[in-house]
């Protein structure tokens, strides 16, 4: 459980210091290297969700990964706290555009965060890629891309943990919700396509 908070702690850190979606998505990348050994490094409460329908993670343990998540990406939100001197100003969150519904927002998260996920269970959780070494840069390159195209129109959190602890660190919570409901669902369809599409041999 360590790891993923550790994990989930750097993740939110850059986020909130500002990183642009390289930025994002080498983190991600690099944090997956250094932990997935440990935990799998799923750092993301859909993911987690992703992988316990796909059967790879028990309830209790799922349930325990999306506590360290959490708690991981409360802790990164104070970083900025502690090494900026304007917090209004510099701390990064995500917010949907004001040119954006909240069903567009909710539909974009739900989206990337499936395609998320459905990269993370193919490369990192199945027999016929099991032992590659290049798992965490696929994943951390669909972070990426995803925070760049879309970024700019929910705030781009695909991750449950990072889309609630920055916003109501700033005391924002218009359509906060969207952070929660978009990538859950986004994970549960993932793990589901999969189990649709998966080969016999992978259970």
């Amino acid at each position: 459980m360590t790891a993923e908070a550790v994990g989930t702690l750097f993740l939110t850190a850059v986020i909130a210091m500002g990183a642009d979606a390289l930025g994002i998505g080498s983190i991600l990348a690099v944090m997956i290297f250094a932990l997935g050994h440990i935990s799998g490094a799923h750092l993301n409460p859909a993911v987690t969700l992703a992988v316990f329908i796909r059967g790879k993670i028990g309830l209790l343990r799922g349930l325990l990964y999306m506590v360290a998540q959490i708690a991981g990406a409360f802790l990164g939100a104070l970083v900025p706290m502690l090494v900026l001197d304007d917090i209004g100003e510099k701390v990064s969150y995500p917010r949907v555009h004001a040119d954006v519904s909240v069903g567009i927002a909710l539909l974009v998260e739900a989206v990337f965060t499936f395609a998320l996920a459905t990269v993370v269970l193919n490369v990192a959780t199945t027999k016929a890629q099991a032992g590659n070494s290049f798992f965490g840069l696929a994943i951390g390159l669909t972070v990426t891309a995803a925070a760049k195209a879309a970024g700019h129109i929910s705030g781009g959190a695909f991750n449950p943990a990072v889309g609630l602890a920055l916003p109501i660190f700033r005391d924002y919570y218009d359509d906060i919700w969207v952070y929660a409901v978009g990538p859950l669902a986004g994970g549960a369809l993932a793990g589901a396509l999969f189990l649709f599409t998966a080969k016999r041999d992978e259970f």
